[in-house]
C-alpha cells in the first residue's frame, strides 16, 4: 500500500481488482456486481456524446462486449481505462456511422472570456448546479468528455489522454478551454438575472 493512499482507497482498489479477476474466470454474480458498480458511470459518459436513448443502447452494447472480452484484459488494474476507451469507441463508431464524426472533432479556439464573477459564488447551490448542468450541455463533445471524465469520474489527465487517444497537452488544453467556456456560460446566465 502506498504511504499516501488511505486504507479505504486501497481496500476499494483491491476489491475492484478481485472482482475483475472473478469476472475473468466467468463468475456471473461478479459480472452483475461489476455492472451495477460501473454501468451508470458509462451511461453518463456516453450521454456526453450522444442523446440519452442512443446512449442507453450503446451502453447495453458496451456491457455485452465487456462480458465477452473481459477475460482478455491483461491488467485488471487498468480496467477503468479499458472500460472508458471501449465506451468512447462505441460513441465514436456511432458518430461515424451517422456522419456526425466531423462535428465531433471540431476544434475550438480559446476566446478571451471574463473570469467567474463574485456573484457566481453567491448563488444557491441548487441554482449553480442547474447552470453547470445546462452549461455542460452547451459544450462540444470533446470539451464535455474531458470535464465528465475528470470531475465526475475522478480521472487524471494522463488517464483521459489514454482514453481519448490524445496527447496530454491536448487534454489539458481541452480542459482549460472547457472550463473557460463553462465559466463564460455561467457568467452570462447570471448577468441576465
Amino acid at each position: 500500500m502506498s504511504t499516501n493512499e488511505p486504507d479505504h482507497l486501497h481496500k476499494s482498489k483491491l476489491r475492484q481488482h478481485l472482482l475483475i479477476l472473478r469476472c475473468q474466470v466467468g463468475e456471473v454474480s461478479a459480472f452483475r456486481e461489476l455492472y451495477a458498480m460501473f454501468a451508470g458511470r458509462t451511461l453518463r459518459f456516453l450521454k456526453s456524446f450522444v442523446s440519452a436513448p442512443v446512449a442507453e443502447d450503446l451502453n447495453q452494447e458496451l456491457w455485452l462486449n465487456v462480458y465477452r472480452r473481459i477475460a482478455s484484459l491483461t491488467n485488471a488494474d487498468g480496467f477503468m481505462t479499458w472500460l472508458f476507451q471501449a465506451a468512447r469507441n462505441k460513441a465514436l463508431d456511432y458518430l461515424r456511422s451517422t456522419n456526425r464524426f466531423d462535428a465531433f472533432y471540431e476544434t475550438f479556439k480559446a476566446e478571451a472570456e471574463p473570469p467567474v464573477t463574485k456573484a457566481t459564488f453567491e448563488l444557491p447551490e441548487s441554482e449553480m448546479n442547474g447552470y453547470l448542468k445546462e452549461g455542460l450541455e452547451h459544450l462540444s463533445n470533446t470539451h464535455r468528455e474531458v470535464l465528465v471524465l475528470h470531475f465526475l469520474e475522478g480521472m487524471d489527465y494522463e488517464e483521459i489522454a489514454l482514453i481519448s487517444g490524445c496527447s496530454l497537452g491536448t487534454v489539458k488544453s481541452r480542459a482549460h478551454n472547457a472550463k473557460l467556456k463553462l465559466k463564460n456560460f455561467i457568467n452570462t446566465k447570471i448577468s441576465k438575472q
